[in-house]
């Protein structure tokens, strides 16, 4: 009988206790997660920061945090926590326990491994009692993300022909109309302003002629980086490796020309997550922020084309408005680019093809 009375009561200890800490479980329960830094680049290494709180008079005796990450964040070792990842994604599993009136703050350090934007998304605690046999789950959306720049080729170090049109030669080499020298006349095409037609050399030949202006020295660049890897490719890059090697190549440049002073743009026909429809373009400007504003695109851009180079570089010749100094970035040249190449240069720009290759020994370079 004694047996009973003990077996009856050590039921309802267990029945009791499962029942404070299943309701208790998330009372007073704070939880947040934080990256180090907004941004960084390939290669950095930061800190992710989880910070836990109990703010009652009971223990919170396990937690169990779950958590996704897209891969390319490279976590430490660490106790307490379980990483499984596979292809796209890797899973967190972080392990708890509280005492009252505690607050753990717990320091992951990682690796930015690729570029990207790694969001905190969601996270998934489940507690419950003493002795496990019951459990209650509560999931938590978090602010906040990390955007890991590509990391910039330093155009110094790089054995090249493309380092004839990088730092103190960009000057001599990328050239632009200016205004007030006038070096003679040439016929009229199109996109050429009225104001510059010479009326008198216009009637003597019979046609319409304008000024031809002379040169002078400019440091505005447009990159447009092509992210098919040939021709016919469908949707999807099948050898991202050239592509991956021409965005941190872009980033090289822009960063070595925005800090010399100078002037870049960008533009691709590839994807930005998150805006598949959307026409990446970014005029040629200079400053600080408008380096972010680049490399924080060359961070999102996926190696989806959103249409085939060709027909973007239609839609942009049509949208320039002024001649521009143009280098093209891109693992091949077909008939038809030619073709809608020689069109820039029609208009008055002036091109620089770059051929894109994984290694920097396979890199050629031509102008036109």
């Amino acid at each position: 009988m004694d047996a009973y009375w003990m077996l009856l009561l050590a039921a309802l200890v267990i029945g009791f206790q499962s029942f404070i800490f299943r309701k208790t479980a998330f009372r007073k329960l704070s939880y947040s997660r934080s990256f180090q830094v907004s941004s960084c680049y390939e290669g950095d290494k930061i800190e992710l920061m989880e910070t836990i709180g109990n703010r009652k008079a009971l223990p919170v005796p396990w937690l169990r945090v779950e958590s996704r990450f897209r891969t390319g964040l490279l976590f430490g070792s660490q106790l307490n926590l379980d990483i499984s990842e596979g292809q796209h994604s890797q899973n967190h599993k972080s392990f708890f326990s509280l005492m009252p009136w505690t607050k753990i703050v717990r320091r992951h350090q990682i690796t930015a491994a690729r570029r990207g934007v790694y969001k905190l998304g969601t996270v998934t605690m489940t507690s419950g009692d003493l002795l496990g046999l019951s459990s209650m789950v509560r999931s938590q959306a978090l602010e906040g993300e990390l955007t890991v720049y590509p990391n910039p080729i330093d155009m110094h170090n790089m054995e090249l022909p493309v380092r004839s049109w990088i730092g103190d030669l960009v000057v001599r080499r990328w050239i632009m109309e200016d205004p007030f020298l006038q070096s003679g006349v040439r016929a009229y095409r199109s996109g050429d302003p009225l104001k510059d037609i010479h009326w008198k050399a216009s009637a003597k030949a019979g046609s319409l002629q304008v000024h031809q202006r002379d040169t002078t020295a400019d440091g505005r660049v447009l990159i447009y980086l092509n992210v098919e890897d040939h021709e016919q490719m469908w949707t999807h890059a099948t050898k991202p490796e050239p592509i991956e090697y021409g965005i941190r190549l872009t980033a090289g440049i822009v960063v070595h020309l925005l800090s010399q002073g100078m002037e870049a743009g960008f533009g691709t026909n590839g994807t930005l997550e998150d805006e598949p429809e959307t026409h990446v373009s970014i005029p040629v400007t200079g400053g600080k922020n408008h380096q972010e504003q680049i490399l924080s695109t060359l961070a999102r851009l996926e190696l989806t084309r959103r249409m085939s180079f060709h027909d973007y570089l239609a839609a942009e010749l049509e949208r320039l408005e002024e001649a521009r100094d143009i280098l093209i970035l891109s693992t091949y040249i077909s008939p038809r680019l030619e073709e809608m190449l020689s069109r820039f240069v029609s208009r008055g720009h002036t091109v620089t093809i770059h051929i894109l290759d994984q290694q920097a020994d396979g890199d050629q370079e031509e102008s036109a």
